[in-house]
């Protein structure tokens, strides 16, 4: 019964330090409002990514796909005026880093379409 126990509470701190390792934050530790919005604005932009290959892969194919593409720089812009507005203001350490990165991938991504 003890091994067993013990076997539990190692493979516990197993998957609590690699969930650590992989996010920076404790399981039961919750986002905080920065970092909401942060992800949200994560997931816009991997939505505008995520139409950018679909539009060029519309077009791989021969089919015209500028109405597709037209509004996605102007989005792309949009979100990253948007970001650059909101990380002065955060408070926390995880929110600006976060902020940070995504600037990063924005401006990556930018260079990438031209």
């Amino acid at each position: 019964m003890k091994r067993i126990l013990v076997v539990i509470l190692v493979l516990s701190g197993v998957l609590i330090g690699g969930h650590y390792l992989m996010t920076g934050r404790l399981p039961w530790v919750a986002l905080s409002d920065e970092e909401q919005q942060v992800v949200a604005l994560r997931e816009e932009f991997d939505r505008i990514r995520q139409q950018w290959r679909q539009a060029g892969q519309t077009q791989a194919l021969g089919v015209d796909a500028s109405s597709q593409s037209d509004s996605i720089p102007d989005r792309l812009e949009q979100l990253d005026r948007t970001l650059a507005e909101l990380t002065p203001r955060f408070k926390t350490y995880e929110a600006k880093n976060q902020a940070t990165t995504l600037r990063r991938e924005i401006a990556t991504f930018k260079s990438e379409m031209r």
